[in-house]
């Protein structure tokens, strides 16, 4: 009877274990709540022109929302709003700062594009594992280039992305750990890739920790990025290879985010009437999401 009850404890303790490394990417709202997502990007970039670098700098912040508008065992419907954009920019011998909580910055020349950002809502209904069924509006008209907008957008990619609602059938931000039947094992991974028109990717995540509260994903994404831009009166083209690597960590629960971390390395060149000129940039990223309630 002892060696019977001494097996039967292996097995639970067993099963407990591997229990405890599997990784379930089904997500679970409740009805009503709100996060808040709160995405910090630095941003430095050389160019060389005429033999000289001229190097600019961009601290950029997105705050923005998600309300969880209904929910049900096969899809959840989410309401996206932007909140808040702040950055600061220096280079060129130019300094300017913006926070769009500010009256009179939205009263400046940066606020008309801002405030156009800011007013761009959609709501989006995904599956159990947080990829995208259906969005409304499934996109935003493009306003018209501002080019005192035009460098600090590009170095804050990240942010103004925020507003762009995601295409039908792609990821949300909420979707990180793929379906499969029975769930993920510590030290499983698997690969995404993407094309839109102004960008490629290729993705690789590996489940690097599993504990009690979290799951903790590591991933490396190589892409191709081509950007225009117009500057004084002229068009600039910039293509730039990125190599981007990061940690996400998520709920053990819920399978929601709790927080991201990227750092990409990015070398080019951007094609200008004055001719061709190298460029090299570094972006750090930090996405801190909140339940509000």
């Amino acid at each position: 009877m002892f060696r019977i009850s001494v097996f039967i404890s292996v097995i639970l303790i067993t099963s407990g274990t591997v229990f405890a490394q599997m990784a379930d990417g089904r997500l679970k709202f409740q009805q009503g709540q709100v996060f808040e997502i709160n995405l910090q990007t630095k941003t430095t970039v050389a160019q060389q022109a005429m033999g000289q670098s001229i190097d600019f700098n961009v601290d950029a912040s997105g705050i923005h929302t998600y309300k969880v508008t209904n929910t049900t065992d096969d899809n959840h419907t989410l309401n996206h709003t932007v909140n808040r954009i702040t950055f600061s920019f220096d280079g060129m011998g130019q300094k300017q700062s913006f926070d769009s909580d500010k009256p009179k910055d939205m009263n400046g020349q940066f606020g008309k594009p801002i405030k156009e950002m800011l007013e761009k809502k959609y709501d989006m209904i995904i599956d159990p594992f947080g990829k995208v069924l259906m969005v409304m509006p499934e996109s935003f008209t493009a306003s018209a280039n501002d080019s005192r907008m035009a460098v600090i957008t590009n170095m804050m990619k990240e942010v103004v992305d925020v507003v762009q609602p995601p295409g039908k059938g792609k990821a949300s931000f909420f979707n990180v750990i793929p379906e499969k039947d029975g769930g993920l094992n510590l030290g499983d991974a698997w690969t995404q890739s993407g094309e839109t028109p102004a960008e490629k990717f290729e993705s690789a995540y590996s489940i690097t920790a599993i504990t009690d509260s979290t799951i903790i994903v590591d991933y490396v994404t190589n892409s191709n990025t081509v950007t225009k831009a117009e500057m004084m009166g002229n068009e600039t083209i910039t293509s730039m290879k990125n190599k981007s690597a990061g940690k996400i960590t998520l709920d053990r629960v819920t399978g929601i985010i709790r927080e991201k971390t990227i750092t990409t390395d990015s070398n080019g060149s951007t094609e200008t009437s004055f001719g061709t000129l190298p460029v090299t940039s570094k972006t750090t990223t930090i996405i801190i999401v909140k339940a509000l309630q």
